[in-house]
């Protein structure tokens, strides 16, 4: 029988964010951190476990110890191995893997129609419009490794240099944000100050800038329905997408992130700690809020009832 106890597990990314979303939750739960330790003898792996809701606290546990039979367990952006036997894990493995693989994530997108910037494959691709062309590694973060590529000749001499990178058509984009959706909803909407020194990636790792919470009222339907909409398509339960929309007001997934910091807002952390807690109200699993086009993109948003409420598709 499924426990109602909720485990949170998270690996190097995202321990900061974590913490502070745990000391903020309510029900029965645990964290569990995957830490490394290097010896003499070679590097031991291990759990930080915490439990009462005390972020500062903890024991530590063997990995091989780590046992997660019959447990509601949360992945935050990690495939940590550990024995999942008869449990329900919100954000799966492999969806996971899918999206921290960004070329493999812009290729489901656009096989599942969710608007996403031009993928360029080969030079055959490429139109004059598309350039300057963005390269990137299939594994990035933090806007880190992001080239720019002017003209044919330097998209080819990159190509032919790296593996395993991924290319973009530019989007002049004038506004892009970041929402994170969970159970087909919206819990935060928060927008990327546009860098002052004019800087293509708007990435606050780069910029240090903090995103700035959007009110309810102020949602666009179509930014909200293209951030489900991509979630979705990694048949991921929860994430923070990266949205982009243009001079024209068409709409452009970037990317997802199964980690997203959440350091930076406090209200963040609070929306996430209602979502755990939410999710070990049942020991069944959650089904997903079905995806409708709303006339209100505030009707998008997790709100405080939500939680409450045993059926998602309940009216």
């Amino acid at each position: 029988m499924i426990n109602n106890k909720l485990t949170i597990l998270v690996g190097k990314d995202g321990r900061p964010s974590m913490k502070g979303v745990y000391s903020k939750m309510e029900n029965s739960s645990e964290l569990h951190v995957r830490r490394k330790l290097v010896k003499k003898k070679g590097i031991v792996e291990y759990f930080r476990i915490y439990t009462n809701h005390n972020s500062n606290a903890f024991v530590k546990t063997p990995i091989q110890n780590n046992d997660l039979t019959n447990k509601i367990v949360v992945r935050w952006g990690n495939t940590i191995q550990v024995n999942l036997t008869n449990s329900i894990v919100y954000n799966k493995a492999e969806a996971i893997s899918n999206g921290c693989n960004k070329k493999k994530s812009r290729e489901i997108f656009i096989a599942k129609g969710v608007s996403t910037p031009k993928l360029i494959k080969s030079a055959a691709d490429i139109q004059q419009s598309d350039f300057p062309i963005i390269a990137r590694p299939s594994k990035h973060s933090k806007g880190k490794n992001f080239v720019i590529l002017n003209n044919l000749n330097q998209y080819e001499v990159h190509k032919n240099n790296h593996i395993d990178w991924y290319y973009s058509a530019f989007v002049d984009k004038i506004k892009e944000y970041r929402l994170h959706v969970a159970h087909g909803r919206i819990l935060n909407y928060l927008e990327k100050p546009k860098p002052a020194d004019g800087n293509i990636a708007w990435n606050r790792a780069q910029n240090g800038e903090a995103f700035e919470n959007v009110k309810w009222d102020e949602y666009d339907t179509d930014i909200c329905m293209e951030a489900i909409k991509a979630v979705q398509a990694l048949e991921l339960d929860f994430a923070g997408v990266d949205v982009m929309v243009d001079k024209d007001g068409k709409v452009f997934i970037l990317e997802v992130n199964t980690a997203a910091t959440l350091a930076s807002s406090e209200y963040s952390m609070q929306r996430y700690a209602k979502y755990f807690d939410w999710l070990c109200k049942d020991n069944k699993r959650r089904e997903h809020w079905e995806l409708k086009e709303f006339k209100k993109a505030s009707n998008y948003a997790w709100h405080d009832y939500h939680f409450e409420d045993r059926d998602p598709n309940k009216k």
